[in-house]
């Protein structure tokens, strides 16, 4: 892969729009996107160039996120502060993040991934030894559709009962689908496609002092490995669960809104749930009876009149989230009469049900008279073909009341009596979404004109950091040398210093030697050995008369002179006399 001018790089990722984002652009922005779309031409030919050598996809796909995203998916994800994101840079890949960090996914998030991952995501993660990075962003709404349902039944979210539910297939080197067994597929809903999602990743890493990070093997492998399930901690009958899960369609996408996540525990971000909880459960499957209908209806209606009752149309789905399992006659007429649109056409006492005359009969109750004729509620079979009859051109009058079999001129009516009620309900909608898209987009552009304001303000900043450090830098150099010079002027102080040392210590040896022999010259000196001679002598001559008065002399029979000290003395010689004497 040729390399690319890493500054160009930084840049081209910190001014790179965001990839979900879209509005007008603004005169002063043409440079940069201009830039954009040269670098954008280069990533795709080494991508081109990678895809031909039959590399695979996590060593082709570079990631366009930047780095105002983060907030972004700081907010979707739910991240504390223990939470490290990380942008890659367009030279860095999925498989191969920076040490301690893990790749994760903007769409994992849209589809109800929050942090920290859950316990159970984790545990089976584990048991099949592949990183929660490695799954497909369906699978989470598939195992967090199936984790509420779990929670809402008040059952554990123990591994034995995810992983026998469960199935897991590889979709290619590196990357994993987790969902329902066929048998149990009663979660449905999730996006056939996730469009450039393999290029939409970023770089998480947790930081905890104490305690683990993760409670799986977050490293990537290529294929997944089955082992054998440890046992169970506590035990669960699933049947109940099963047979009455089975009976409904859940929509994923509505069993992962924020405000049921965070009531399961699936999410912090501390939402609240809008409205009763066993309704917005209820809400997210289509009606096992409207299920019923839908195949009876379809035993004699055309190809055509199939196609437009089909559950599996996002119409019919969004009719069915609001019709709760079996309802009363008496509590739809008030509640529905608010919701409906009848396009045009108003009846007294309208009512909303998915049962038919047809079901009614099959359960072995018989049809109550009613005062009103309901299209929907209590379809009555004449009243609708009658209604039916109005828009029919004349030309095709006599074809219609001709036909021989009466149940295809019914359920006929019936479905058109159906499209054509929501009919207004489907214009409403989507008058409401181009609002919304309208508002969306306005926001969009102040948003965008903020960020360019925003990316001045930071350009600025960087202009005058890059002064000031360039300030901080000469004054660095400066002292540098002013150090070397002061150590060069201590270096030459200390040897003055030690030559001035030495000189003194000379000097004081001579004046000590020299004043020591003038001492010794001196009178001083003489007298004081004067004195102490004088001091021997008398100790000495002491001694000498004690000896001989111990041995009996007398002084009165021997009076000799030298027994005196003062007679003693002035019988001593001059120095010069006795130097003579010793000669001789």
């Amino acid at each position: 892969m040729s390399s690319i001018d890493n500054r160009a790089v930084v840049d081209f990722v910190q001014s790179l729009g965001s990839p979900s984002s879209s509005g007008t652009i603004s005169a002063n922005t043409v440079p940069d996107k201009v830039s954009r779309r040269e670098l954008l031409a280069r990533i795709n030919i080494e991508e081109a160039t990678l895809l031909a050598e039959g590399r695979p996809w996590y060593e082709i796909k570079a990631s366009l996120l930047q780095e105002s995203d983060k907030t972004f998916i700081k907010d979707l994800s739910g991240m504390s502060d223990q939470y490290d994101i990380l942008i890659p840079l367009p030279e860095d890949r999925a498989h191969l993040p920076p040490e301690g960090y893990h790749t994760f996914y903007i769409n994992q998030l849209e589809m109800g991934l929050r942090f920290p991952i859950p316990r159970f995501i984790q545990s089976l993660c584990d048991h099949l030894c592949v990183s929660p990075s490695q799954l497909t962003p369906n699978s989470y709404s598939s195992l967090l559709g199936l984790g509420i349902l779990l929670k809402y039944y008040q059952a554990p979210l123990s591994l034995h009962l995810i992983y026998n539910m469960t199935q897991i297939r590889q979709k290619d080197v590196g990357k994993f689908f987790i969902r329902l067994k066929p048998e149990y597929g009663f979660i449905k809903g999730n996006p056939t496609s996730h469009k450039g999602w393999m290029s939409r990743y970023f770089f998480v890493r947790r930081n905890v002092r104490e305690g683990i990070a993760w409670y799986c093997d977050m490293s990537w492998v290529e294929k997944p490995t089955k082992r054998v399930l440890p046992p169970p901690v506590q035990e669960y009958n699933p049947i109940p669960f099963i047979k009455d899960a089975c009976t409904k369609c859940f929509n994923a996408r509505d069993l992962i809104r924020e405000d049921l996540l965070c009531h399961f525990g699936f999410s912090r971000k501390g939402v609240a749930v809008e409205g009763d909880l066993a309704e917005r459960i209820m809400k997210s499957h289509l009606l096992e009876a409207y299920k019923k209908k839908k195949s009876e209806a379809s035993r004699g209606s055309t190809s055509q009149a199939e196609e437009r009752v089909d559950p599996t149309s996002e119409e019919h789905v969004d009719l069915s989230l609001e019709e709760p399992v079996n309802p009363p006659p008496v509590e739809l007429s008030k509640e529905k009469k608010r919701k409906l649109s009848s396009g045009g056409y108003k009846h007294p006492k309208k009512k909303k049900t998915s049962s038919s005359t047809e079901l009614t009969t099959e359960a072995g109750t018989s049809q109550p008279d009613v005062e009103v004729s309901s299209f929907i509620a209590q379809p009555v079979a004449s009243t609708t073909v009658a209604f039916f009859q109005h828009f029919i051109p004349p030309l095709d009058a006599p074809v219609v009341s001709s036909a021989s079999d009466k149940k295809i001129t019914e359920a006929l009516a019936s479905h058109f009596l159906q499209a054509l009620l929501w009919g207004g309900e489907l214009s409403r909608r989507v008058t409401k979404a181009r609002e919304v898209a309208h508002s969306s987009k306005r926001s969009m552009n102040d948003v965008m004109a903020k960020h360019d304001k925003l990316m001045k303000e930071i350009e600025e900043a960087r202009g005058a950091s890059d002064a000031e450090k360039r300030s901080l830098e000469q004054k660095l150099t400066d002292s540098e040398a002013s150090f070397i010079r002061l150590q060069e002027e201590m270096k030459k102080a200390g040897e003055e210093a030690e030559e001035r040392i030495k000189r003194a210590q000379k000097e004081a040896e001579a004046s000590w030697e020299k004043r020591k022999a003038d001492f010794l010259k001196s009178d001083e000196f003489d007298r004081l050995c004067s004195t102490r001679a004088l001091s021997f002598f008398q100790q000495g001559f002491d001694g000498c008369l004690a000896q001989i008065r111990d041995n009996c002399y007398a002084e009165a029979e021997h009076p000799f002179s030298f027994l005196d000290v003062l007679k003693s003395l002035e019988a001593l010689p001059d120095d010069g006399e006795a130097g003579l004497s010793g000669e001789k």
